[in-house]
């Protein structure tokens, strides 16, 4: 696999910058064991809020947002004939005409004890960031969400990262 650009090693920046804000304030969310979906949303807060640090303030971060595909911006996203929702995603909302879709990153997240189940995500994961299917996200990443009640240690942790190749 290729090695990131600076494009894409800035989206990985900007992601363990979110999840240290994140892990410093929220805590509770873990530990109390909400869903996967409502950690998700907070956390997108703190990444919305790294965007710009990290020249990225033209976009947007949406949780499972399901919309363009092929051109068409009211299109459910479909891969290998099956609709996809991603748990979180930063792009520019619409198509441009020029340019196509806009897409910077995409995120996956589970709970650590759900671990064994984690292969079906980073399978997506792997095929968003890859040309061929054409969704052109430049960095995508698996987050788990780590729950240690005996260390009292609650957290979000990169599992895995993609980034956008050929192959």
């Amino acid at each position: 696999m290729e090695k990131p650009n600076d494009r894409q090693i800035r989206c990985e920046r900007l992601v363990v910058k979110a999840i240290e804000k994140f892990n410093k304030s929220e805590q509770y969310l873990i530990s109390r064991d909400l869903s996967e979906r409502c950690i998700c949303a907070r956390f997108s807060r703190y990444l919305e809020n790294e965007l710009s640090k990290f020249h990225f303030g033209e976009y947007t971060v949406d949780v499972e947002y399901n919309r363009g595909n092929e051109a068409i911006e009211s299109d459910p996203k479909t891969l290998k004939n099956k609709k996809i929702v991603v748990d979180l995603i930063v792009h520019k909302r619409g198509f441009d005409e020029e340019n196509g879709f806009d897409n910077l990153i995409c995120i996956e997240m589970k709970k650590d004890y759900k671990r064994l189940n984690l292969e079906p995500d980073k399978e997506r994961l792997r095929n968003l960031v890859n040309y061929r299917y054409r969704f052109c996200y430049e960095a995508g990443f698996m987050i788990v969400i780590h729950s240690d009640k005996k260390q009292q240690k609650y957290e979000l942790r990169i599992e895995s990262s993609y980034f956008e190749h050929d192959g």
